[in-house]
């Protein structure tokens, strides 16, 4: 048996730290016989909110329970699981139970094996909402007292390019960097284009405020932001605290400050500035190819820009030579990338046979891990007591601990076994998707989840790197293989 202790906190209370909840645990699983002898895993997000379950730490439980190599998880409350009540109703009465993981919440006395055939309690249920109302709240007095200190003259974000931060934190003139703005605009009157200002910059070794190269967009938005004449605008987004994105805000919340800078361009250059610079061209978002966020240049680290085939864009960002030449062919590229994913897959599907395992192999496997655990103790206590020689000692702890290792190897092949034949909502087992790509004749989005990156040094030279874990370990991290109840 091995037991997941899951804690996370959000803040630094230090009634709720990550070690209170941990010792509040495993206090708790010393003192449950079913539960001794068991191996323990920890999983901790420190400094995570609870309102999605998008964290690091959970999603790499959530892993190894979809690998079968979990079967309980305690929690000091279910609010360490997550504050938005669909998400604990979700994980208590549809994924945990249909992965047969068993689910305890110490603080709140819930044990799922205890309430199998039952939901959650009406108790729990109401905590459950009453946690993701107080965080609703928290986040809404947090929003107000943000507002507040911006409208008292507070400055928050990154300082434009021409301004530095004063010790007060006031934005004062960096006269050296606004003489770069200034023919910045000058140039624009010129009739110099976005990407031909960035290419001039970048030739004079200008960088930006983050030491990188000039890029149009960056030249684009100096161009039309209003700081440079004194004003400030914030507050103009709202982000949403469960679904993370953000909206516009309404006209009311918005924040203008009219003399909030010590202006850097004329308003009347700015504003010619505005009426000569063509409008900025809706972009077309394609479909997102399957190559997406995958392919990189190896040099300038950018993506390659698509069109039939593929090729470095840092000309057409920075106005700079292209890092290589010609464009890496579509029909060489993918036909060598399905190559590389088949042979990746191949051991999977070559080693995966199939032999009945029930639970009770599990259970006869766990009970002689146990009984070897004993031994290995009683063997370290004689050698204490010296009852035992070292050599004696030596001798049966090398021979204990391969019977140990051997054991740990067989629950581990049993853990994917169940993992790979597990039957997902579309009727197909893991062990049948790698099938079905491995025999695929024409590389497709399910194949590139096994790319990591592949990075490009010419028009013909690219090196493909594939996920560190194993296929079926990739395959379980991105398919959901939950049934909705």
């Amino acid at each position: 048996m091995i037991i997941a202790c899951y804690a996370r906190k959000s803040n630094d209370k230090k009634s709720d730290s990550i070690e209170n909840q941990l010792t509040t645990i495993e206090k708790y699983i010393l003192q449950q016989k079913d539960l001794s002898g068991a191996d323990i895993v920890r999983f901790v997000d420190d400094g995570v909110s609870g309102m999605n379950i998008e964290r690091d730490n959970f999603q790499a439980l959530l892993a190894k329970i979809r690998e079968r190599e979990i079967d309980v998880v305690v929690v000091k409350d279910l609010s360490r699981l997550g504050r938005n009540y669909l998400d604990v109703v979700k994980l208590t009465e549809s994924i945990f139970p249909f992965m047969k993981v068993r689910l305890i919440a110490v603080s709140d006395g819930y044990d799922s094996k205890s309430n199998s055939d039952l939901p959650m309690d009406l108790t729990v249920t109401l905590k459950a909402i009453l946690n993701e109302f107080y965080l609703t709240q928290t986040a809404e007095k947090s929003r107000n007292s943000f507002a507040h200190r911006i409208r008292n003259g507070a400055f928050y974000g990154s300082i434009a390019f021409g301004y530095e931060l004063s010790h007060e934190r006031k934005p004062i003139i960096d006269e050296k960097k606004a003489d770069i703005v200034r023919d910045v605009f000058n140039l624009c009157l010129e009739g110099k284009t976005t990407l031909d200002i960035a290419r001039i910059l970048n030739e004079r070794g200008i960088r930006t405020n983050r030491d990188n190269q000039w890029q149009s967009s960056a030249i684009r938005l100096m161009l039309t932001n209003s700081q440079y004449i004194g004003v400030k605008k914030a507050l103009t987004t709202v982000k949403d605290i469960k679904t993370k994105q953000r909206r516009p805000s309404k006209e009311s919340e918005i924040y203008i400050n009219d003399s909030a800078f010590p202006p850097i361009i004329e308003c009347e250059i700015f504003n010619r500035v505005q009426e000569i610079l063509p409008e900025k061209k809706k972009q077309h978002v394609p479909e997102k190819h399957i190559m997406a966020r995958k392919l990189y240049c190896a040099y300038c680290k950018k993506t390659l820009r698509r069109n039939k085939n593929f090729s470095c864009q840092n000309s057409s960002l920075t106005g700079a030579q292209p890092c290589f030449r010609g464009t890496l062919k579509h029909d060489i590229l993918y036909p060598t990338v399905l190559r590389k994913v088949k042979i990746y897959i191949g051991g999977e599907v070559n080693s995966a046979k199939r032999s009945y395992s029930s639970f009770s192999d599990k259970q006869k496997f766990e009970d002689e891990l146990t009984k070897l655990k004993e031994k290995r103790a009683e063997i370290y206590e004689n050698f204490l007591y010296e009852l035992t020689t070292e050599e004696q000692f030596q001798k049966q702890k090398v021979t204990i601990n391969g019977k140990i290792e051997k054991l740990y190897g067989k629950l581990e092949n049993w853990r994917k076994q169940q993992a790979i034949y597990t039957k997902l909502n579309n009727e197909e087992r893991p062990i049948d998707i790698l099938k079905r790509l491995y025999n695929a004749n024409e590389l497709t989005k399910e194949h590139m989840q096994f790319v990591k990156i592949i990075n490009v040094y010419s028009a013909d030279n690219f090196d493909i790197i594939l996920h560190d874990d194993s296929p079926l370990s990739v395959l379980c991290r991105n398919i959901s293989i939950y049934e909705e109840v």
